[in-house]
């Protein structure tokens, strides 16, 4: 399938992914998802059945198969 970003010559592949969203405030880290990638551009694309995945999570009944520190950068204000 061709990639969908005006002027990308990029044909989106399979790939598994690793996706980060925030739920309850809190970040959440989802490996090995499958995903459509442009490997020209980075354009991801997920199936609706991965999106009603994601939708339907339940952090708190699932265990986490790792844990990740999670950081804040600092930056100095910019005039």
């Amino acid at each position: 399938m061709k990639c969908i970003v005006q002027g990308c010559p990029g044909e989106m592949e399979e790939r598994r992914i690793v996706h980060t969203f925030v739920r309850g405030g809190k970040p959440i880290v989802v490996e090995d998802l499958p995903a459509w990638v442009c490997p020209v551009c980075g354009y991801t694309v997920l199936d609706l059945e991965v999106l009603d995945s994601l939708f339907a999570f339940d952090p708190e009944t699932e265990e986490p198969v790792r844990q990740a520190p999670v950081f804040r950068l600092s930056l100095a204000p910019t005039v």
